[in-house]
This record gives structure tokens, C-alpha cells and sequence, in this order.
């Protein structure tokens, strides 16, 4: 009688963590009294979802940092300045690449950091693209837009 009721506390608690682990939230990009909002989205994600939707916000005066996968090795690169809808809104204020470091093998990927500083209350789009600038426009190519908000 013990035993069968360890199995049934194993087989509930296997049930809970199951259904536990299936139902996964959005992602929330959380905006600190500072003003300051980031995303960052690693490299692994571009090939399952070759365009990414982000959503942001800010307060007027406030920086939005941007940080996304890169792998210069393989040929690809971000653009080196966003496409933004209104730069009356926000503006870029940098954008560099932060490399993995020397303890790492060649060919490892890093990351390539933008900072957006808001200028004005309003909404605006931020589009962001990785792909190989010698290769036709239709070929492969992840891009990155970007809604934000500043209130």
C-alpha cells in the first residue's frame, strides 16, 4: 500500500513539472525606473525564426540597449547604423561588437550592442538586419524589428 502510494506522488509530481514546463510566457522587456529597457537576443535563435518582432518602451530621456548574436566569421554582419521610422523620436548613440574573448576557440560567436537614446514621447520602428553584404537581397538574411514606445 506504501509503495503504490509513492507511486502516485512520483506520477503527480512527473505531471505537474510536465505541465509545468509546456506552458512557457512571453518574454517581458522590463522597464526600470531609469528608463533604461534591453533585449538581447543570442545567435541561436535567428535560424529557427529568420524575423524577430520585439516590443520596448521607455521614458523621454531614456536609453534602449539592443544586444544581438553575431558571428562575423561566417561572412554575416548586422548593419553597422538601425533604420529608424523617426529619429526625432529615438536616435542611435552606439553600436559595437563585443567579441566572446580570448579564452574562447576562433569562430565563436559574440554579440554587436546598439544604444538608442529617446528623445521624445511617440512611437517608432527600429529595424535591424544580419546578412552577408556581397550576397543578393533575396538570399539568406535575419532581421530584427523593433516597436518602441516612449511615454
Amino acid at each position: 500500500m506504501k509503495r503504490v502510494k509513492w507511486y502516485l506522488v512520483l506520477l503527480l509530481v512527473g505531471i505537474l513539472l510536465f505541465v509545468g514546463g509546456c506552458t512557457e510566457e512571453p518574454p517581458v522587456i522590463p522597464v526600470t525606473p531609469t528608463g533604461y529597457s534591453d533585449v538581447c537576443i543570442p545567435i541561436g535563435e535567428f535560424p529557427n525564426q529568420p524575423h524577430i518582432d520585439v516590443v520596448m518602451s521607455t521614458v523621454v530621456g531614456g536609453e534602449l540597449t539592443v544586444t544581438l548574436g553575431s558571428n562575423p566569421t561566417t561572412g554575416f554582419q548586422w548593419l553597422e547604423d538601425a533604420e529608424i521610422s523617426d529619429e526625432s523620436i529615438i536616435k542611435q548613440v552606439s553600436h559595437e561588437f563585443v567579441g566572446p574573448g580570448i579564452d574562447k576557440p576562433p569562430g565563436t560567436p559574440g554579440e554587436e550592442v546598439w544604444t538608442f537614446k529617446a528623445l521624445k514621447k511617440g512611437t517608432v520602428t527600429t529595424f535591424l538586419e544580419y546578412s552577408r553584404p556581397w550576397i543578393e537581397e533575396d538570399a539568406d538574411h535575419w532581421t530584427v524589428t523593433i516597436t518602441t514606445t516612449i511615454k
